[in-house]
């Protein structure tokens, strides 16, 4: 932990530490994202903390913690980001949106479910541990993906606020819900937003949780009620206005319409 340095020799990345006999550098594969870091260690733009080695499927790996100043964006646009089932993710900012679909998710869910019953009636176990870590990694890496494209679209579009819905209590309502397999929690949306949270505050963007009572049956002329949404589709019941229903929720969340969560 004390004592380990990375340098860059050439076009490969080193991390060298003492031994018994002497001091080793150890080349290591890195990725372009992990490459940027390690160049802000190279360049004192960073503070390398704590190191662990650890060995992972037979490979060995280094997580090195970085320590860094956050410069805050002072930007004044507020983007909003709803979490749903079809579609995984909807952010909105101003007159533009970003719609990420749940297809694919929901395809990869089913099977991973069949798959277990499967092996249940089979009593296999072991396996059913198995593959509820694959789907977990699957999972993860996913949400990795939007939350970093979320991130970006904010920062191309000048926002300095990022707003979501507070859904603490989330695994409780779901419960009860059809398909319990595929309800809510089951979908990760807490990870999403923690890893929407980490790297927007990453790139000095400020995150704010909203109460997400009633974004998603509100109209933009204030009317409220149970009947404005359908499914993916919302119209207003007193006048009339139609649009995404998930983009609405995008919007009303954005404006926090029904104040912040406590």
């Amino acid at each position: 932990n004390q004592n380990i340095k990375v340098e860059k020799k050439g076009a490969f990345y080193t991390v060298s530490f003492p031994t018994l006999e002497k001091r080793i550098g150890v080349p290591v594969v890195t990725r372009p994202y992990q490459e940027a870091w390690l160049n802000r260690l190279i360049h004192g733009t960073a503070k390398q903390g704590a190191a662990k080695l650890y060995k992972k499927r037979k490979k060995w790996c280094l997580a090195i913690a970085v320590a860094f100043e956050v410069k805050p964006r002072h930007e004044t646009k507020v983007m909003g980001v709803d979490v749903g089932l079809r579609y995984i993710a909807v952010a909105s900012v101003g007159t533009k949106s970003w719609f990420f679909k749940g297809n694919q998710c929901a395809f990869v869910r089913r099977r991973y479910a069949a798959l277990r019953r499967t092996l249940g009636k089979a009593k296999k176990l072991h396996m059913i541990r198995k593959i509820g870590d694959k789907e977990s990694r699957w999972m993860k890496d996913m949400n990795h993906k939007i939350s970093r494209q979320i991130v970006r679209f904010a920062l191309a579009n000048g926002v300095g606020v990022i707003r979501m819905e507070d859904l603490a209590g989330i695994r409780k309502r779901a419960a009860s819900a059809k398909e319990a397999g595929r309800n809510l929690h089951s979908w990760a949306f807490h990870q999403l937003q923690t890893m929407i949270a980490y790297k927007a505050e990453m790139a000095g963007i400020r995150v704010e949780w909203v109460n997400p009572t009633y974004t998603s049956q509100t109209c933009r002329c204030g009317h409220r009620e149970k009947a404005n949404r359908n499914g993916i589709h919302f119209r207003c019941q007193k006048c009339g206005y139609t649009i995404h229903a998930d983009l609405n929720g995008a919007i009303n969340i954005a404006k926090a319409i029904s104040g912040f969560a406590a």
